[in-house]
């Protein structure tokens, strides 16, 4: 069955229904694996937690053999294939430049019936997929919300480009081609992990159609020396929590991105072991759930997901063999290795568009407002005491409400379609900015004066 969209798309852009349907095969050949997994037994004797409250030496062992056990002999993937398929599923075909041939895109795409609906772009991360909006995009129909999530292209079932390129910029671009071809002429969207990075690309790149964002994780750098000179400025100003959330921000950068440097510099290596192992995929996996969720020093399940849920969006990538192209995202954009040209992953440059911020307790990254504000044209910053990395996944009451606020109460969507800014456009007029400039040219000027004068 082909998705109804405008006319002038249908020519070139046909969406069809899709169901998640895993063959038995699969399964069977999954379940043998398990059967024969071979578990280090030779760890560390009480290895402890590292002072973030992660696992210090990675993956526990008992840990990973409680979920090994349960994936085995009681996780049941046709009852969560059944929760998946309950949202409707589309494939289509999207241009890709790099390959100059059609890339087919998976996308969850679940309309509301309210008459004045925001179109919504809903877009995951890294070691995520659609598997954590299950629970969020149901809350967000209800609020008044056409939620468009695709997997992004090289995760779940959206097909990888096979030529280098394909970073941030790329899969901001396909995106917002997959809502202006879904006919949402102008939109919102909101974003985590590299769905945020993706996003706040497009509302950078797009702010005439992308006209308002909503992003929990909140990375961009300042534009220009004057943002820059402010965001140093505020330092001093910044309340005990920033303080605290900088400090545990260098934190992460320092001592938990080494997968960063794996995925980013040789992918490829880590994928073939991954991709024929569910056993190490599970443990890659369950290390940042652990490391990045809101469960403390407790296993992943104390930040509020279950077992099953893990294991599911396990599963998303065992059943596409997608861990390697996924991983492809941070080799072409973080600029790591020797050919690169530089990182994409920072979208830099001023946000035009109405932006809100969910500043989660447990996010990895948490720049301080006055620094955000520089960097956004910022709206609405929601602290939340609860909530990780993933927080639609772990939070998803919590994300729907603050979401809802940001769309329904703290902005006017219409008046953000009337009054889109224009790409490039700044923060408006800054007086200061001027002021110091001019002082400083004033300065030189007098400086260069005086010496030519003693020079006489």
């Amino acid at each position: 069955q082909v998705l109804e969209v405008p006319s002038a798309a249908m020519a070139v852009f046909a969406p069809c229904q899709f169901k998640i349907r895993v063959e038995d095969s699969v399964l069977d050949d999954l379940k043998y694996r398990l059967q024969h997994a071979r578990v280090d037994k030779k760890n560390i004797e009480n290895a402890g937690h590292d002072p973030s409250g992660s696992w210090a030496y990675g993956t526990d062992r008992g840990v990973l053999e409680q979920y090994l056990n349960h994936w085995r002999d009681r996780f049941d993937w046709r009852k969560q294939e059944d929760a998946l398929n309950k949202l409707p599923h589309f494939m289509a075909k999207l241009h890709c430049p790099i390959s100059r041939r059609d890339l087919d895109i998976h996308f969850i795409h679940a309309t509301s019936s309210a008459p004045d609906a925001i179109p919504l772009l809903l877009v995951h991360g890294w070691p995520g997929s659609v598997v954590e909006f299950l629970k969020v995009i149901p809350l967000l129909n209800a609020a008044g919300f056409t939620v468009v999530a695709p997997s992004i292209p090289g995760y779940g079932w959206s097909e990888a480009p096979t030529t280098p390129g394909a970073n941030v910029w790329y899969m901001a671009d396909r995106l917002h081609t997959l809502m202006q071809e879904l006919g949402y002429a102008q939109y919102a969207a909101q974003g985590g992990d590299w769905g945020g990075m993706i996003t706040t690309r497009i509302a950078r790149q797009y702010p005439k159609q992308c006209v308002a964002l909503h992003v929990n994780f909140c990375l961009n750098l300042p534009f220009d020396w004057y943002s820059a000179l402010k965001a140093v400025i505020g330092l001093p100003f910044m309340s005990r929590a920033e303080w605290a959330a900088l400090k545990s921000t260098l934190y992460f950068l320092k001592y938990e991105t080494a997968y960063q440097r794996i995925q980013g510099t040789k992918p490829q290596s880590l994928a073939y072991g991954l991709n024929d192992s569910p056993l190490g995929l599970l443990a890659w996996h369950l290390e940042k759930f652990q490391s990045w969720s809101d469960c403390g020093s407790s296993p992943p399940e104390a930040s509020g997901l279950t077992i099953d849920e893990i294991l599911t969006n396990v599963m998303v990538y065992w059943v596409t063999q997608s861990f390697g192209t996924s991983c492809r995202l941070y080799y072409e954009s973080l600029g790591h290795h020797p050919t690169a040209a530089g990182p994409t992953a920072l979208p830099g440059g001023y946000v035009p568009v109405p932006t809100g911020v969910l500043w989660a307790s447990r996010e990895l990254i948490k720049p301080p407002r006055h620094v955000a504000a520089e960097c956004f044209n910022l709206k609405q910053w929601s602290v939340q005491e609860k909530g990780g990395h993933f927080f639609a996944f772990e939070q998803p009451e919590a994300m729907a409400a603050d979401v809802t606020k940001f769309f329904k109460r703290t902005i006017d969507f219409e008046e953000c379609k009337r009054r889109a800014p224009s790409k490039g456009q700044g923060p408006g007029l800054q007086p200061l900015r001027y002021l110091i400039l001019s002082s400083i040219i004033g300065g030189t000027a007098l400086a260069a004066v005086k010496l030519w004068r003693s020079r006489l």
